[in-house]
């Protein structure tokens, strides 16, 4: 039987449904075909990203992005070097050419 793709919202509908109603985890993956192991590892996560949201402060949750955006600029640049480089060289070889 071929593995389901569930979607980002579909996992979390499943999980607050699991949280919200009194539907035993054995039941609620039985009426969504969500093998439990897999079902717990999303509730895992779901819970742990929902404690990093409430505990870290503003300059924390933008660190992430500014880190990500520096190594995005860290790797435009190594490209922009190389490519530098390959132009030099393809100039330098047209030049013992004339």
């Amino acid at each position: 039987m071929p593995h389901r793709r569930w979607t980002p919202e579909e996992k979390i509908r499943i999980v607050l449904e699991s949280l919200n109603t009194s539907i035993g985890v054995a039941e609620l993956c039985r009426k969504y075909a969500v093998n439990p192991v897999v079902f717990y590892a999303w509730k895992e996560k779901f819970i742990e990203a929902g404690k990093q949201a409430l505990t870290r402060s503003r300059r924390k949750a933008g660190e992430g992005e500014l880190q990500a955006e520096n190594q995005r600029l860290k790797q435009l640049i190594g490209e922009l070097t190389i490519a530098n480089d390959a132009f030099k060289k393809s100039l330098q070889g047209e030049k013992g050419r004339w």
